[in-house]
Parts: structure tokens; sequence; C-alpha cells
């Protein structure tokens, strides 16, 4: 198996309840990052659903987990002909530490979208984009850059050396490491693998995901994924973000909103 296929399996053991280990390498600031804890939910739901795609999903974080064991408790609320409704619940030590209900179905790599909106605005070819480095200038060490290869648009980087652009904005080119092509589960570490587009702010930090909303709207064709973050509010220590993400071909295949934390000055 990959290295990604490694950090997020899961391995049954009947009634819904499926036995994980959380790698605390995929963090920021030594948290396990929120879209590689969605990852692995999201493969105890796969496993669980008589549908193979989840294509909506909510998350709520209510507590960091440690790296080490756990176990995902599945559900099925409802099951339809073609969705299905689930609920996982990430448990550590007997406490509650993601909540997330996703509905699941079947999409096929091989249709056309009826109808899309404008593009977002350009990112910068790949070649000319700036590695993301696993030490930020604040300190905080990022071990989930090195299993992402992250390629930030230098026109959202002036955070890095102290001179932000003063917006909320994020953008850059993905891959994994290992090798592993774009899938369900990687798009959804994807919306969530980007810089916090608060750092535009020139607020560097932790900032934790309280909520996360992920729409799956296509199977991705391999290769480099391109991310595209905005956010329209910080206030009161809280800060929103939204994400597209295209594949390699163009197309949109993930969408995502977050609610997270700010830490306030």
């Amino acid at each position: 198996m990959s290295d990604f296929s490694e950090a997020t399996a899961v391995r049954a053991e009947g009634h819904g309840n499926y036995a994980i280990a959380i790698d605390g390498t995929w963090s920021v600031g030594g948290v396990p990052n929120g879209g590689y804890l969605q990852a692995l939910l999201l493969r105890a739901v796969a496993a669980e659903s008589a549908q193979p795609h989840a294509v909506a999903t909510t998350a709520h974080f209510l507590a960091p987990p440690a790296a080490g064991s756990a176990v995902v408790r599945v559900e099925h609320l409802r099951n339809g002909r073609t969705t299905a409704t689930l609920r996982a619940t990430l448990v550590q030590d007997d406490r509650p530490i993601v909540d997330l209900t996703a509905t699941t179905g079947t999409l096929d790599r091989g249709s056309t979208a009826e109808w899309s909106g404008p593009p977002p605005e350009a990112v910068a070819p790949i070649d000319e984009c700036v590695p993301a480095v696993v030490d930020l200038p604040d300190g905080t060490h990022v071990g989930l850059l090195e299993h992402v290869d992250l390629r930030l648009d230098p026109q959202t980087l002036g955070w890095f050396s102290g001179r932000p652009a003063g917006s909320l904005a994020m953008r850059g080119h993905l891959r994994m490491h290992d090798g592993t092509q774009p899938d369900p589960f990687v798009l959804a570490l994807a919306v969530d693998a980007l810089p916090p587009t608060v750092f535009g702010l020139g607020r560097l930090g932790w900032a934790p995901t309280v909520e996360l909303t992920l729409l799956t709207r296509g199977l991705p064709a391999p290769g480099w994924l391109t991310v595209h973050l905005r956010g329209r509010l910080v206030r009161d220590g809280w800060f929103d973000e939204d994400a597209e993400v295209y594949d390699a071909d163009g197309d949109l295949v993930a969408q995502s909103r977050q609610l997270a934390r700010i830490r306030v000055s």
C-alpha cells in the first residue's frame, strides 16, 4: 500500500466499528490535519456504505486527537436506491473527536458537466510556483508537507517574507509525494492542505477547523490538483474559507466551505 493508503487504513471490527491508527506525521504544529482526519472517516464510510462515493460531507471537529489508536463508529441513517446517508464518529479514549455525516452515491468518471460557471482567478503555472516548506516563519512544523508536494502561487505567498497581501486568498497545486493519484479520499485532504487564508493578513499560527463541508463533484483525472481558497470575513476570532479543487483536465472535482478559529491578538 502507499503511504496515504496506510495512513488512512481502516479495519472492520463488526457492527459498524472500524479500528484506525492516527498517523501524527500528517499534522500541523503536532495536531493531525483536519483534511487527513476527514479522509480517515470517509474510508470507514465507504467500507460501510452500499454506495461507493461520499458526495456531500459535513464534519464537526470537537477536539484535537493524539497520534495512535482510535475507532470510527459508523451508523446508517438512511439507505435508498441511489443514495445513502451515514454518520461516522471518530472516538479516542472514549471521547468523540470528529463527528461526520455523509451522503453517498455513485459518480461517473466519464460524465460531462451540463453547465459550469466562470472559472476562478488563474493560478501560476507549477514551474512558477514556490514549493511549500515544512517549517513556517513562526516556527510551526507542518508535518503534512512531508507527504504532500505543495506548490504555492507567489501572489499569495507574501506572508512568508513578512509582506502579506492583505486579503483572504491562497492558491496552489498539489500532489502526493508517494505517487498516490487523486481520488475522493485525496480530495478530502486537498481542500484542507493549503495554508489558511488568514495568513494573507499576516495572521500566522494554528487555525483549527471547527466545521468543514465537502462536496465531491467528480472523480479526478490522474496528475496535479489545483486548489483555490477564498474567504469573506474575519470577526470575533472566526474566519471562513471556500475551496475549489480542479483536476489535471481542468474539471471542478471538489468544493468545500469551512469555519475556523483564528488567534486573537
